[in-house]
């Protein structure tokens, strides 16, 4: 397990705590039960891609090859050969 997982597994706590517990506490606008929700749907996502294990990059990294386009080329007269 690593830090990734164990902090969503701490969101999990957190937002199951508050939705069971905490319904009705107002904090600014927000209800601590519907924050509760969403915080154990977001993590229980987190840990679900996690376990996939499927590497993934960055959303700067994704923009980058999309603008500047991918470094590795497998067509040749895309390569630039000059000495």
């Amino acid at each position: 397990m690593n830090a990734r997982d164990a902090r969503s597994i701490v969101m999990i706590v957190a937002g199951a705590v508050l939705a069971l517990f905490f319904w009705d506490l107002q904090v600014f606008w927000f209800q601590g039960g519907p924050i509760g929700c969403v915080l154990v749907v977001l993590a229980t996502v987190d840990v679900w891609e996690s376990r996939r294990r499927t590497p993934k990059k960055g959303l700067l990294a994704e923009l980058r090859d999309d603008i500047v386009g991918s470094k590795e080329s497998s067509d040749p007269s895309e390569r630039d050969t000059r000495p």
